[in-house]
C-alpha cells in the first residue's frame, strides 16, 4: 500500500506518533511519504490523491484549537483542490489537564466526513508523548492499514470510537 502521513508538530510529541505510524508501515512492507502540514503546497496536496491511506496527524493548541498550520492545509486540500482522498486516518497528542483533550483530532475527523473522507477506523489520541507505550500506536496503524485493503469504512463518525494511549 501507499501511505501518507501529514502531520503537524510543536513539542515533537506528534511527530513521534507520525515516526511510530511511518515504521509500523514500513515493517509492513508499505511504501510511506512524511509530510509536515506547513509544507505542503498545491503539488503535494494533489498528490495525496494516489496514496491508499493518508494519516492526518495534529497536536492540540491551547485550550481546543487546531493549529493554523493544519487550517491552512484541509483548507488547501479539502476547499481550494478538492482532493479525493480514497482513505484516511486521524491522530493527535494532547493534555488531559486542558478541557477539550485532543480536540483538534475531532476537528480533523469532522471536516474530512464533511467532504465525504471515509475514515479506515478509530481515531488516535495520545496524552503527550507515545514513548511510554509505542506498541498502542503500532497496533492502531496496523489495524487501520488491515481495515484499508479490506475496504472498511468508518462513515458514521457520532458513532466513532476513540483510542486513548496514556504515558502513565
Amino acid at each position: 500500500m501507499n501511505i501518507a502521513i501529514v502531520y503537524s508538530s510543536m513539542s515533537g510529541n506528534t511527530e513521534e506518533v507520525a515516526s511510530l505510524v511511518e515504521t509500523a508501515h514500513i515493517e509492513r512492507g508499505d511504501h510511506v511519504a512524511l509530510f509536515e502540514s506547513d509544507r505542503i503546497g498545491h503539488r503535494e496536496a494533489a498528490a495525496l490523491a494516489s496514496y491508499d491511506l493518508v494519516y492526518f496527524g495534529s497536536y492540540t493548541w491551547a485550550d481546543g484549537v487546531l493549529p493554523d498550520e493544519m487550517k491552512d492545509t484541509f483548507r488547501l486540500i479539502l476547499k481550494e483542490l478538492n482532493v479525493p482522498i480514497r482513505q484516511a486516518a486521524v491522530f493527535g497528542t494532547g493534555d488531559k489537564m486542558f478541557v477539550h483533550f485532543c480536540r483538534a483530532v475531532d476537528e480533523m475527523a469532522y471536516h474530512l466526513s464533511k467532504y465525504g473522507i471515509p475514515l479506515a477506523g478509530e481515531l488516535l489520541k495520545i496524552e503527550q508523548s507515545p514513548r511510554n507505550q509505542p506498541y498502542n500506536v503500532r497496533h492502531w496503524a496496523e489495524r487501520l492499514a488491515r481495515n484499508a485493503e479490506e475496504g472498511v469504512y468508518a462513515n458514521d463518525h457520532s458513532k466513532d470510537q476513540t483510542t486513548v494511549a496514556q504515558t502513565s
